[in-house]
C-alpha cells in the first residue's frame, strides 16, 4: 500500500512539474502551445433523465441498444450492462451514441473517471451521468488528452470545492474555454510513454493489493469454519 501511495504521489509530482514546464525531456526546447479544451475535443453529455426513464427499458435482444452508465467508466469495462432501449428509440437519441475510440467520462458523483471504448465494444447510448469525448487527434493525442483532462479536473476541484467533494463536471460554458499547454507531437509521444509506465506500475501494485486482500478473505473464511 505504501508503494502504491508513493507511486501515485510521484505521478502527481511529475504531472505538476511537466505541465508547468519546470521539467522537460532532453532534446526538447520548443515552446508549448496554449490550447483550449474546446479545440482539443468534441464533448457531449448524456440526455436528460426523462429521456431514459425505466419504463422504456427492454430486455436485451436483437432489437435492443445498450445504455452505457457510470459503472462502465468507473470499472473500465464496456461489457457491464443493465439497461437497453429499442433501436428505433436509439435513433431518436443518435446524438448521444457511442463508437469504439470514444472516451466516456463519469460526470456526477464519482467524477472524472475515464474509459476509452475498445475496438470490440458494441455501439450504445450514454446516459445522463456520462460525457462522451471525441478527441481531435490533429491537436493532441488521446493519451495526452487524458492526462491534461485529469490534471484540469484536479485543479478545478481544488479551486471550486471549498473543501467539499466536487459533484459534477464543469459545465461546457466553463470547460471549453479552459486552456492547457500542449507540446509538439514528438514530445507528446515521450510524455505519453513516460506516464504509461508509471500507470503500469501503479496498476501492478494495485493488483497485488487486491490479490492479498482476496487471499486474506479466503483464509479468514476457511479458518472460521
Amino acid at each position: 500500500q505504501r508503494k502504491l501511495d508513493k507511486m501515485k504521489e510521484l505521478k502527481k509530482a511529475f504531472l505538476d512539474l511537466i505541465f508547468s514546464q519546470k521539467l522537460r525531456f532532453e532534446g526538447f526546447t520548443e515552446s508549448w502551445e496554449l490550447r483550449k479544451f474546446g479545440d482539443m475535443a468534441d464533448y457531449k453529455k448524456g440526455p436528460f433523465g426523462s429521456a431514459l426513464k425505466k419504463e422504456i427499458f427492454i430486455p436485451k435482444s436483437d432489437d435492443s441498444v445498450k445504455v452505457y452508465e457510470q459503472q462502465n467508466a468507473i470499472n473500465k469495462n464496456w461489457k457491464l450492462e443493465r439497461y437497453f432501449i429499442t433501436k428505433s428509440y436509439a435513433k431518436k437519441l443518435n446524438a448521444f451514441e457511442t463508437h469504439s475510440g470514444d472516451i466516456l467520462i463519469s460526470c456526477a458523483g464519482t467524477i472524472g473517471e475515464m474509459y476509452e471504448l475498445p475496438d470490440e465494444s458494441e455501439p450504445g447510448i450514454i446516459n445522463q451521468a456520462l460525457m462522451r469525448v471525441r478527441v481531435n487527434e490533429k491537436v493532441v493525442s488521446k493519451k495526452l488528452y487524458k492526462l491534461l483532462f485529469n490534471h484540469m479536473i484536479e485543479d478545478f476541484s481544488k479551486e471550486y470545492s471549498n473543501g467539499s467533494a466536487i459533484k459534477n463536471i464543469p459545465p461546457f460554458a466553463d470547460l471549453k474555454p479552459m486552456t492547457a499547454m500542449v507540446p509538439s507531437v514528438e514530445e507528446q509521444f515521450q510524455l505519453s510513454g513516460f506516464f504509461a509506465n508509471l500507470d503500469n506500475l501503479i496498476a501492478l501494485h494495485q493488483k497485488k493489493i487486491d490479490s492479498l486482500k482476496e487471499m486474506k478473505k479466503i483464509l479468514l473464511k476457511n479458518m472460521l469454519i
